[in-house]
């Protein structure tokens, strides 16, 4: 087995998740639109080229959509690091591999996260989509982390919770992952330890 030197996670779906996403958007929503729709007019967005602060109010506004923006922007920033994740993280950053984070996210969102590095703090750096201007699975989005860090990429562990993710990362050299969210901390931690970063 190769021995992994560096962990690159991606964000939702594997270190972190929003329970009560769908609910709570779906209340504000209010029948006006799905969240199919909402995730359409974020995903155009997830490269940094558009503004999504335009694009979402303009939506909300042509679905006459009776609620406010920003309190929409509350439920996408309501992010919640699984603990047990952030532990695992600490004792391999404890043991010397270097963990940095992977990330497709709209700039809203994204800047939250950039604003509020407590939430992991045993990660490195963020690398998000709308920062570099590329989002997953182009391979090129780990093509810029892997050039940026000069990590080798046959010994970078990369987890993901979407296949195609870890299809992309695979084919530019990386050692990538797939986790079931459904699996949650347990699943996380059966492929670190089958890595070898973390005993059984």
């Amino acid at each position: 087995m190769t021995t992994i030197k560096t962990l690159l996670l991606d964000a939702d779906g594997v270190t972190q998740y929003s329970w009560t996403f769908m609910e709570k958007m779906s209340g504000l929503l209010d029948g006006r639109a799905t969240l199919e729709e909402i995730s359409e007019v974020e995903a155009p967005n997830l490269t940094g080229e558009r503004d999504f602060d335009a694009d979402l109010r303009a939506f909300v506004a042509e679905r006459g959509i009776d609620a406010d923006v920003e309190d929409m922007y509350a439920i996408w920033n309501d992010i919640n690091p699984d603990p047990e994740i952030l532990d695992m993280i600490a004792k391999i950053s404890a043991q010397g591999t270097p963990v940095y984070m992977g990330t497709n996210q709209q700039p809203v969102r994204g800047r939250y996260m950039v604003d509020h590095l407590e939430l992991y703090p045993d990660v490195i750096r963020q690398f998000h989509s709308w920062q570099i201007g590329l989002a997953k699975p182009d391979p090129r989005f780990f093509t810029h982390i892997v050039e940026e860090l000069d990590l080798d990429p046959s010994t970078t562990l990369f987890i993901d919770d979407l296949q195609a993710n870890v299809d992309a990362a695979r084919s530019v050299g990386l050692v990538a992952e797939f986790h079931d969210r459904r699996n949650g901390a347990a699943g996380v931690r059966e492929i670190l330890v089958s890595h070898g970063l973390l005993d059984a």
